[in-house]
């Protein structure tokens, strides 16, 4: 049962009694009343919420999805890996030895070039199958591979021929379906290869040595040097999960905080309309109902988000042992590995975070305006204000994203009523230092606790106020006063 702060009548004083001692013991009283009022108001409000149709259907399926979009990267993967098959390369060679090499050799040095280095001698292959399936062929079939090359059971055809100066030269058979030169996604390899070629048969010619020929293509000193801003040394597939994760946690925030700060109005509103607000206030405090209701529906909020942040941690944990199964010990197929997990396990505890202190922010202002309304139906038009707030820092999000690193962006990021959506935003993008993100969590926490104290006045006034709608020079009188 709840139960209210009694008035302590001081006792009369004997010789030798410690006038200290009934003032501590009437505080410590106090102090216990209040937090077993606070904590029976919260436990009665979570159990409400966490036993609701609508909170367990909804956590389920939100959870259901969120094991999907975690497997999603696997996915891709492992079609990539069954769906992908060889290109496959014919090469006829009617220029003779090439730098020497016969047909086997020049097998290899086309294989090595096209492969890469992936293929071992023993013909395993540690990143999955080699994009290019490579033999030679005898002059005389070259009219039957020409007709496989027409009717689409040969990719690439490679002709090779001696100029009258004795240079090779190249003959390319396609049937790729554009006639531009980019709608192969094979010339491009296939040109380079001919390039080499042509510089290691004329090297021969001249006389170099297959050191000094090798020299020709050893890579030369190449040295980066990066001097903007925001330097972004992440994969691709990791900034590509930063801006997904982004998109789902503001709206997953916008959401949450909408439906729960509403829900903290909602039961104000509710209680006082229906006149419950004159027994509970005999039984606690105007305060300890604002902070138990806070506490109480910010745990159920709390509880279905951690549900959600501990289940897609875990899904993105076991990513790894699937992958292994799936694959082996490789990493996925043709050089695709979309290992996302540590950016993706960053951004769900710090949408945890950004959620709880967004929820209290904004818990505390949808309390006092819940408590300003006579009725239940005018609750609607009072919260328009604060969610208008609230909306602010959606719209910029979004329209923060393709400019991260500006000022303005950055500004409004510092303030604490719109820094749960616009850091999420940027910490996605990955444009923010780790100082920004610490400053920003104090400085919501400076802002929670200013704006409990003046909510705890609006509140404590509102729901004293049956019958009557305060002003607005009544509502200031009480913020300078907080």
């Amino acid at each position: 049962m709840i139960t209210k702060n009694r008035a302590t009548v001081p006792e009369q004083e004997t010789p030798g009694q410690q006038p200290s001692t009934v003032t501590i013991s009437a505080g410590g009283e106090a102090r216990q009343q209040t937090l077993r009022n606070i904590g029976l108001i919260a436990s009665y409000e979570y159990k409400k919420r966490i036993k609701q149709r609508s909170f367990i259907i909804s956590t389920i399926l939100i959870l259901v999805l969120v094991i999907l979009g975690a497997c999603v990267p696997t996915v891709i993967e492992y079609f990539t890996a069954t769906s992908s098959s060889q290109t496959k390369l014919v090469v006829v060679n009617n220029a003779g030895p090439i730098a020497g090499m016969n047909d086997d050799a020049l097998s290899r040095y086309i294989d090595t070039a096209l492969n890469g280095t992936t293929i071992r001698a023993t013909g395993t292959n540690t990143a999955g199958s080699p994009p290019f399936s490579i033999r030679t062929a005898p002059t005389g079939d070259l009219s039957g591979l020409q007709k496989q090359v027409k009717d689409g059971s040969l990719t690439i055809l490679l002709v090779l021929d001696r100029t009258a100066n004795g240079d090779i030269a190249f003959t390319y058979y396609t049937n790729a379906s554009s006639t531009s030169l980019s709608g192969d996604p094979h010339l491009s390899g296939v040109q380079a290869l001919a390039g080499q070629l042509n510089v290691v048969d004329k090297a021969s010619r001249l006389g170099l040595t297959p050191a000094q020929t090798g020299s020709l293509f050893a890579s030369p000193g190449f040295r980066v040097v990066n001097t903007g801003q925001g330097q972004n040394s992440r994969s691709i597939a990791e900034i590509a999960t930063g801006y997904i994760l982004a998109y789902v946690g503001i709206l997953l925030i916008f959401m949450s905080v909408y439906l729960y700060g509403y829900g903290v109005a909602t039961g104000v509103a509710e209680e006082k309309s229906s006149r419950i607000m004159e027994i509970l206030v005999n039984a606690a405090t105007p305060f300890q109902l604002m902070v138990g209701k806070i506490v109480g529906i910010g745990a159920a909020g709390l509880s279905q988000m951690a549900a959600f942040v501990v289940v897609g941690i875990g899904a993105l944990l076991l990513q790894t042992p699937i992958k292994a199964l799936l694959f082996g010990s490789s990493t996925g197929t043709g050089g695709l590995n979309l290992d996302i997990t540590g950016t993706s396990i960053t951004m769900l505890l710090l949408l945890l975070v950004y959620f709880l202190l967004g929820f209290l922010l904004y818990a505390t202002l949808f309390a006092a305006v819940g408590a300003l309304v006579k009725r239940q139906e005018e609750l609607q038009n009072v919260v328009q204000p604060v969610m208008w707030l609230f909306t602010v820092g959606y719209l910029v999000s979004f329209a923060g994203i393709y400019s991260p690193d500006a000022a303005w962006v950055k500004v409004i990021s510092y303030i604490p009523f719109w820094t749960p959506t616009t850091m999420l935003m940027r910490i996605g993008i990955g444009a923010v230092a780790w100082w920004e993100i610490v400053m920003t969590i104090a400085l919501m926490l400076v802002a929670i606790y200013l704006c409990a104290v003046i909510s705890a006045r609006i509140y404590r006034y509102g729901i004293l106020m049956y019958g009557q709608k305060p002003g607005l020079r009544q509502l200031l009188k009480l913020v300078r006063n907080a």
